[in-house]
């Protein structure tokens, strides 16, 4: 992922021109890009996470005003569940569906944060990676349950903006609120995405003069 980023930030210094974005009230952008995660485990056995997992994502935000907008993030992605129990661990890998709605605020023209609540669903049957759980001993993971749910929180930046396109790149913090006992299910990645903007600010139309 690295390489990524760099390849992005050497795209920045060589493009000639860039604008900054405007956000105004009833324009609506759509981000769409490679989605790489990883959950935040410091365990005993950290090498079962050692490496960042690759999805996608897709954000749609919608302007109120110069500093506000509205989120809708959706995010599809293999996500690691780690539990311990009584000096035992358990880790299982599930197919996840992760939808976000919350508020958005600008910074600047380039950076922007923000907040907000989200659901997440397994898709499919949750993958045992690694356990040394004797048997008869039950313990499983948030992998095998149906719906989860937190807070994300995320900073985003525009590495090259010009007409309806940009290029951005965002890291964001999944914290979960359904975590079983002992479980390790929050998760941090970064997107890098291309923003297009489907609708354009409202244009107001002036009554004709009075005769």
């Amino acid at each position: 992922m690295r390489y990524l980023i760099r390849a992005f930030i050497i795209l920045l210094f060589l493009t000639g021109k860039s604008f900054a974005y405007d956000p105004v009230e009833g324009q609506v952008t759509a981000t769409l890009g490679p989605y790489y995660s990883r959950t935040n485990y410091g365990g005993f056995n950290s090498d079962l996470n050692s490496s960042y997992k690759t999805g996608v994502g897709l954000i749609a935000v919608g302007d109120f005003n110069s500093h506000a907008s509205l989120e809708i993030s959706m995010f599809y992605f293999p996500q690691m569940f780690f539990r311990e129990v009584d000096g035992y661990l358990i880790s299982e890998k599930s197919q996840i569906m992760h939808i976000g709605m919350g508020y958005r605020r600008w910074l600047t023209a380039y950076f922007s944060t923000s907040l907000a609540f989200y659901s997440s669903y397994t898709m499919g049957e949750p993958e045992t990676v690694y356990s040394n759980v004797p048997a008869g001993m039950d313990v499983d993971t948030s992998a095998r349950d149906i719906t989860e749910y937190g807070v994300d929180w995320s900073i985003q930046g525009d590495l090259w903006n010009q007409d309806r396109l940009a290029v951005v790149l965002e890291g964001r913090y999944s914290l979960s609120f359904t975590s079983k006992k002992g479980e390790k299910s929050d998760q941090y990645g970064a997107l890098i995405g291309l923003r297009y903007m489907v609708q354009e600010e409202k244009q107001v139309i002036a009554p004709p003069p009075v005769k």
